[in-house]
């Protein structure tokens, strides 16, 4: 699964002390088409917002509540300038429903 797979989420775990629900998005994609990929992230970003917000975790933890959200995104190439201002955008949205992203590069 990928950043191109949308309706699907690559990864879910718990985070250590349990608190936290963790998604995961495998992001491949390098930036030669910096458009099209921003619009691959934000759809599965979109994606991933409606699977939190119609707690469909819960058919994996269903006895589980949570008080964070984080979206975990594993970038294969390092960020351009407008993925880094658009995850801090969509951050800065998020954090009202208790929802952060984070970038990892590997």
């Amino acid at each position: 699964m990928s950043v191109v797979d949308e309706n699907k989420v690559d990864g879910i775990g718990i985070s250590k002390d349990g608190e936290k629900l963790i998604l995961l998005i495998t992001d491949h994609l390098d930036w030669t088409n910096e458009y099209e990929h921003l619009i691959h992230l934000q759809n599965k970003i979109n994606a991933y917002i409606n699977f939190l917000e119609n707690e469909q975790y819960k058919e994996v933890y269903p006895k589980k509540q949570f008080g964070l959200y984080c979206i975990e995104i594993h970038f294969k190439y390092e960020l351009t300038s407008n993925c880094s201002k658009f995850i801090d955008r969509v951050n800065e949205q998020l954090c009202e429903n208790n929802i952060t992203i984070e970038t990892i590069i590997v």
